[in-house]
């Protein structure tokens, strides 16, 4: 049976003449010389990095800050956010060798560059989207907002809130009750000269118990002086955050997303568990970012907030957000109740019309409603008593129908009749928005945080979004435009200065 052949491949021992030096081994074209040259478009001190003063004091000089940002940066876009695995690529990885003209810093340097420029992170995020607006790039019309939840370095069991601690200590009483009585029946059984089959570690047990009440007790303590609802053991800005009847140990992440190549323009990383307070703040980053005068949004029904659409509406901001429905649970075998939803408001006339015909006027004074000055509507007793519909919009024991409105509704009314008229592009926001959350979450693993503290997980979420913008541009413009474009803006920087 003839010998099967394979290609050939070289010996280990031949002797080979290879390139001259480390910068023959990456192409012109290779991404990692965008990351060079992006980076050398920085002003590192003014941005805040630290060590990135001109002059330094005694000692063994720090690496520039600015190879640490390039091997961030480089790190975020190939899934390697470990300080140890990006340590082991500094040895190993020729793209990085290369970027990093063969230095080999010690994990422990790289794991502090990113603890200690949070902030100056954040503004390095900044300047690429100011980068990618000089390039055209954002179409600075329309943004899509949106939040995940991504999962804090700490465990859920270590969050905790006062019903939970509550349940804690009732349950260690119980057991320490337990053990007590326990230890009393045996020293019964010692009195009777039976053997009373005590457990030799229960005096242990006791006190291991009476510290974790202790423990505890001191948690509770500081839950109530902080005024906050959680309290965290490990990550002391984390929260439980519940969605859907999922809980997350974690942080709510909030991004906006240009409609033109789905860059992200604007970030942040909160505390909250909904999204309904931040629609305004986000709308006015990615304005702010883009340079957009008016800025139109698009966000889901979570983001729907009263308060929240005045205040867009009161900085020219124009979104769209589907109106959340003011329907009232029913119980099984409930009659279907008409809710506010089904009046309709005559705004001439400044009353409700129900749904037989009827109107309700408004009364003079106004009521303080969920800590917002609300206006009541009320019909009248008499036609209410003979309305063919009543069992459907009043209980047995309500004399007539009330409706309490607030002062600025037609906010409401006017974001209700935009949102009917159905422009079609509402369609959009999903495709737009959800896009980079899958591709950081799935694609790059990026689902959960390695620092700890809100401000450290601002800064992480920058380099998240940085990482991915920066290849949304490489797949747009080519990383040898991108480059040529970088070189050429420190080209006429040196000039100017």
């Amino acid at each position: 049976m003839p010998e099967r052949r394979y290609r050939e491949v070289r010996s280990r021992s031949e002797l080979m003449l290879l390139p001259p030096c480390v910068d023959d081994y990456v192409s012109q074209h290779n991404p990692v010389r965008a990351i060079d040259a992006f980076v050398g478009t920085l002003d590192l001190e003014e941005l805040g990095f630290r060590h990135a003063e001109e002059h330094c004091g005694a000692g063994q000089p720090a690496y520039d800050p600015g190879l640490l940002l390039k091997l961030y940066l480089y790190g975020y876009q190939h899934r390697l956010r470990s300080s140890r695995r990006l340590e082991a690529e500094t040895r190993r990885n020729l793209e990085v060798i290369w970027l990093w003209q063969g230095a080999t810093p010690s994990y422990k340097t790289i794991a502090d560059f990113r603890k200690s420029n949070a902030s100056a992170l954040r503004a390095a995020n900044r300047e690429f989207i100011l980068l990618c607006r000089e390039l055209s790039l954002l179409e600075g019309r329309r943004v899509a907002v949106d939040g995940t939840f991504l999962k804090a370095n700490a465990n859920a069991d270590s969050i905790h809130t006062e019903a939970s601690l509550g349940k804690g200590l009732k349950r260690l009483d119980e057991k320490i009750a337990e053990y007590h009585r326990q230890m009393d029946e045996a020293d019964a059984g010692s009195e009777d000269g039976a053997d009373g089959g005590e457990d030799p570690e229960l005096a242990a047990k006791i006190e291991a118990l009476v510290e974790r009440r202790k423990h505890k007790e001191a948690l509770r303590e500081r839950l109530q002086a902080s005024g906050e609802s959680q309290i965290s053991e490990v990550d002391p800005d984390a929260r439980v955050l519940r969605k859907s009847g999922k809980a997350v140990g974690g942080y709510n992440c909030q991004i906006a997303v240009d409609d033109r190549y789905k860059l992200i323009v604007a970030e942040d990383v909160v505390q909250d568990g909904n999204d309904a307070v931040q629609l305004e703040p986000m709308m006015t980053k990615a304005g702010e970012a883009m340079g957009a005068e008016r800025l139109t949004g698009l966000a889901d029904t979570g983001y729907f907030s009263r308060e929240q659409l005045k205040s867009c509406e009161d900085k020219g901001l124009d979104v769209y957000v589907p109106i959340a429905t003011n329907r009232p649970r029913r119980g099984k075998g409930d009659v279907k109740r008409f809710s506010i939803d089904d009046f309709r408001y005559d705004a001439r006339n400044d009353t409700y019309v129900c749904p037989a015909g009827q109107r309700l006027t408004r009364g003079g004074s106004r009521r303080i409603k969920d800590g917002k000055p609300h206006f009541r509507y009320s019909s009248v007793k008499a036609v209410c008593r003979d309305c063919s519909l009543r069992d459907r919009c009043l209980s047995k024991s309500d004399p007539r129908r009330r409706l309490d409105r607030w002062e600025h509704e037609d906010v409401i009314d006017r974001h209700r009749r935009k949102i009917n008229a159905g422009e079609p592009w509402i369609r959009q926001r999903a495709t737009l928005v959800e896009h980079p959350f899958g591709t950081i979450k799935r694609w790059a693993g990026m689902d959960h945080f390695l620092m700890r503290g809100l401000d450290k997980c601002r800064g992480e979420f920058s380099l998240m979004t940085l990482g991915y913008n920066f290849k949304r541009v490489m797949s747009e413009l080519g990383a040898e435009a991108f480059r040529e474009y970088c070189l050429q803006k420190q080209r006429n920087g040196a000039i100017s200065a």
